[in-house]
Parts: C-alpha cells; sequence; structure tokens
C-alpha cells in the first residue's frame, strides 16, 4: 500500500524513530549565528524564512529552539566544533499558528488569544486576561514578562506566520481586512519590543505583506528565504542523497534493473530542480525522498498529498492560463515579491514560486553604464509537482497521485544525451552577463 501520509510532526519523532534524515545542523548553527549576530538599530531584528511544503521549516524552527536553549547537547557541541561557531544560549518563545482557525473578526482574535494563553501556562507565567485585551495587548505582556523574569531579551520563533493571512481569505472583504490588523497590531509589538526582544524569525510557506493602510504590522522584515546561506539547509542535494542513503538506492536500484546513478537520475527528475538562490544550487524535496524510501522506492506524486487550498482557490477565480510563467526569459524576481489575500496578475506568478509549482533556472544580468538588472527564467522544477499542480487545477483525477510515475526509455536517454551539455552550462558563471552592447562596440 502506497501511503502519503505525514512522515513527521516533532523533531523528536525523527531523532529517536527510524525515519530518514541528513544532519544539516552544521548550517543550522551558521543560520542562527548569522540571527543572532546581524546589528540591532532601534527595532528588534526581524527575519522572514519561507519554504514550499515538504521541506521541513516547523521542524527547523523545533532544532533552532534546540540550539539556543541546550547549552550541554552533545549534537549542538558537535556542530559548532565542526563550524567553529559558539551559539550563546537563549530564552526562546515558539509561537506556532497552524492551529488557527476562525470565520469571524471576533473568532480570529479569540483564537490569537486562545494560543498566546497557552504559551503563557507554557512558560508557567499567570495570566490576567481581561475581556478588554485584544491579542496586541497579551502578547506585549507575555513578552514583558519573560523579560522580568529572564533579565535579558527573549528570542521569538513564529511558525506559520501565514495561517493567519490565509483563514482570512475566506472572509468579506471587510472581516478580512479587520482581522488582518488585528493581526498586524499584535505583530507590530516586535518593533517596540527592543529591550524584550532579541530578534525574531517567521516561517512559512508564502509571503504576505506585513503592512497595510490600516496597520503599521511590521513595515520591513529582513527576508532569507533567497539567501544563500539558506538555499541548501533545508533540502537535499543530489551528492547528499547518494551519500546518505546509498545503500537504499543501491536496493531499489538492483531492484528494477538499473544502476544507482539511474536511479538517482528519477529521483531528480521526480522530485529535484528546486533552486533558492541565484547560485542556482539545485535539491531535491525531503518529505517526497522520505515518502519514496519509506514506500520501497516507488515514484509517486507525493506532493498532491498537501494542503493547497488557498492556491484552489485562487486558481478557481481566473482562468488556468500559465504560459506567461514558465520557459520565457526577462522575468522580474517574483520569488521575492510580497503578495494580500486576493494575488492578482503577477502575484500568482509570485504565489506558485513560493509554493515550489515553479523555480528559477537561469539568471541573466544586464549591466549597462553602472545600471544593473537581474532577470529570470522560471521552470517547473519536477514532475511531482507537475502533477500535483495538475490535480489541483481538475486536469488530473486526485487518484493520479497513488500511480507511480513512469517516464518513457526514449525520454531518459534523451536526458543522458542532454546531460553533457547541461553541466557544460552549470561551469559558466551562474549570473550571465549582456554584453550585445559591447559586441557592437567592438563591431
Amino acid at each position: 500500500m502506497i501511503t502519503h501520509t505525514t512522515l513527521y510532526s516533532n523533531l523528536h519523532e525523527v531523532l529517536l524513530a527510524d525515519y530518514l534524515f541528513i544532519d544539516n545542523s552544521n548550517k543550522l548553527v551558521e543560520l542562527v549565528h548569522r540571527l543572532d549576530e546581524t546589528p540591532v538599530h532601534s527595532n528588534a531584528n526581524v527575519f522572514l524564512l519561507n519554504r514550499p511544503r515538504g521541506f521541513g521549516l516547523s521542524l527547523a524552527v523545533q532544532a533552532i529552539c534546540e540550539i539556543l536553549t541546550q547549552d550541554d547537547s552533545e549534537n549542538r557541541k558537535h556542530s559548532e566544533e565542526k563550524t567553529k561557531t559558539v551559539i550563546a544560549k537563549r530564552h526562546v518563545l515558539t509561537l506556532n499558528l497552524k492551529k488557527v482557525k476562525a470565520k469571524t473578526p471576533r473568532d480570529f482574535s479569540q483564537a490569537l488569544i486562545t494560543r498566546l494563553q497557552e504559551l503563557y501556562w507554557e512558560h508557567h507565567i499567570e495570566a490576567r486576561i481581561s475581556p478588554y485585551d485584544t491579542p496586541k495587548t497579551i502578547f506585549s505582556n507575555l513578552l514583558w514578562q519573560l523579560y522580568q523574569r529572564h533579565h535579558e531579551p527573549t528570542v521569538v520563533l513564529i511558525d506559520n506566520y501565514d495561517i493567519p493571512f490565509i483563514i482570512t481569505s475566506d472572509m468579506e472583504e471587510q472581516y478580512r481586512l479587520e482581522s488582518i490588523s488585528i493581526y498586524l497590531e499584535m505583530l507590530n509589538v516586535l518593533r517596540h519590543s527592543h529591550d524584550s526582544v532579541r530578534w525574531c524569525l517567521l516561517t512559512g510557506h508564502i509571503k504576505f505583506a506585513l503592512a497595510s493602510e490600516l496597520s503599521e504590522g511590521i513595515p520591513y522584515a529582513n527576508d532569507l528565504s533567497n539567501d544563500p546561506i539558506c538555499e541548501t539547509l533545508f533540502g537535499f542535494t543530489r551528492e547528499e542523497v547518494m551519500s546518505t542513503f546509498s545503500a537504499k538506492i543501491k536496493r531499489f536500484a538492483d531492484e528494477r534493473g538499473i544502476t544507482k546513478e539511474e536511479y538517482l537520475d528519477l529521483l531528480e527528475k521526480c522530485y529535484g530542480g528546486f533552486s533558492f538562490s541565484d547560485n542556482l544550487v539545485k535539491v531535491m524535496c525531503p518529505a517526497c525522498i522520505s515518502h519514496a524510501f519509506n514506500n520501497n522506492g516507488i515514484l509517486c506524486t507525493y506532493s498532491a498529498g498537501g494542503d493547497y487550498t488557498f492556491l484552489k482557490k485562487v486558481l478557481r477565480d481566473r482562468e488556468n492560463d500559465l504560459e506567461w510563467l514558465y520557459e520565457r526569459d526577462g522575468q522580474d524576481p517574483l520569488f521575492s515579491n510580497c503578495i494580500d489575500t486576493s494575488p492578482k496578475s503577477k502575484d500568482l506568478g509570485t504565489l506558485l514560486i513560493q509554493l515550489g509549482f515553479a523555480t528559477r533556472d537561469k539568471v541573466t544580468l544586464y549591466d549597462h553604464q553602472g545600471y544593473a538588472t537581474w532577470r529570470y527564467r522560471f521552470v517547473m522544477p519536477n514532475e511531482d509537482m507537475k502533477r500535483t499542480l495538475d490535480i489541483i487545477t481538475g486536469l488530473e483525477s486526485p487518484d493520479k497521485a497513488f500511480e507511480p510515475i513512469s517516464f518513457p526509455e526514449d525520454i531518459l536517454r534523451e536526458d543522458e544525451t542532454d546531460t553533457g551539455s547541461s553541466e557544460s552550462q552549470t561551469t559558466l558563471p551562474n549570473v550571465q552577463h549582456n554584453t550585445e552592447d559591447k559586441d557592437e562596440e567592438k563591431k
């Protein structure tokens, strides 16, 4: 039986059970050091990190918490020795907004208050909440109480920060704007808590605007989603998969009568192709690799098991014409844009990229008289995401997700033939310069 169920939801399950994982703790230590050592100005630093589903952001948040709070952890000491980076112990407040649900602004406000109240209990702080309190006042008091207890600022980790935006998308416009304002006002506390907050990290799948005309929110957040420091932190590179799971790959390849390299090629074609920086370093989706290995190496459309309700709603309200996004040179850096709860025009491209249904494949730098612009080409990363999008848009039946992915032998042979040319291209600089003007001058 092929399963599409979630493999893990807790860091301890991954470490204590027989789940597949690659130890990237050394890279995570470097990221935490970057967050902790970034100079602070008038307000506490707020960082943002987005990844498609299946890349383990929630597990990373738990791991960051462990790194900051467990000063006697052997894994932490090993990672610090490996990277020669020492991380100071910090007090951490983790707010996970995954379970927030509401249909009206009042329900929305109460859902946020309930989650904040749970944090009071977790940190053994007496919660004196009155009917007049708002998520903003309660959050502000919580941070202040922690500062009074520890006499030093707290690190704040907010996971699934995008969920409150998504659930408001089903509300009427007036209610939606009111609910978003409630949420942004709560987040605005971070900007005015320089003494009680050292830094904050927001993680999620979609980059929504963190400020609006009705609420100041967080006008600026340092987005690390496309920073080279995170380009391979959450995905599996081809080399990592081969070295870590060599025995499994050999067994699956032998069962299919192919070589290890050929089976690895299939994994990349099905679940690889993602690049999250202009270096164009390709990585595979960890969740899909784990699903495949736990299903005896069977390659299926595992991403289709994710929750893409928001994307379905957006696509339902417009024609499914996406040709403008794929395989077109000269595109803007759509991956770094913010969207609102009703994305239109090119914002749809931004949404598809951030959810993993498109990825940058080519970077072109136009440099003319000291003025530089970057342009991109976006492609579908792999067969898994292509079939998932077909299922979402109704072009394929949901049952398609349970059918093994297979490729005609002639297509595979074409890929092998093209491998040489693609490798020769990757030896060139990732950023291609426009030299047409200079060539004309020489002529």
